[in-house]
């Protein structure tokens, strides 16, 4: 095989793999990540919080996950139910006060948290997701 010919066989599979990783074959987008597709849970909590500052509302409870909205500081959230990630970390899922939109937001977004029993999301169990 001529030196051309090795040229350009290097540079097709090159190609065919940059080609892989940039349609998603090789990385995962943040809606198909695991634990990142949650189902909605239950409302069984009657607290709610004041957000802290500006951060995203996810679709499941990691930061790695999809967004839903921005929230922003002085926000109300109406608590619906909460979960602990694999990384210990607090999150709720709620709704944002005079909408209709739900997501998690982290405990340590949240500013002032007022009449929560901490009630568990049931079934969930997202310590077992990245």
């Amino acid at each position: 095989m001529g030196h051309m010919a090795r040229v350009i066989g290097a540079l097709a599979i090159a190609g065919a793999t940059g080609a892989a990783l940039l349609t998603g074959s090789g990385a995962a987008s943040a809606a198909t990540l695991p634990g990142c597709g949650a189902p909605r849970p239950v409302n069984v909590d009657s607290g709610w919080g004041v957000m802290g500052g500006s951060f995203n509302l996810k679709t499941a409870p990691y930061a790695k996950c999809g967004n839903v909205t921005r929230v922003h500081a002085g926000q109300v959230l109406y608590f619906h139910c909460w979960t602990r990630n694999e990384y210990g970390r607090h999150w709720v899922y709620v709704r944002v006060k005079g909408t209709g939109t739900h997501g998690w937001m982290s405990k340590d977004n949240l500013r002032t948290i007022r009449n929560t029993q901490r009630q568990a999301c049931g079934g969930e169990d997202h310590r077992d997701y990245r």
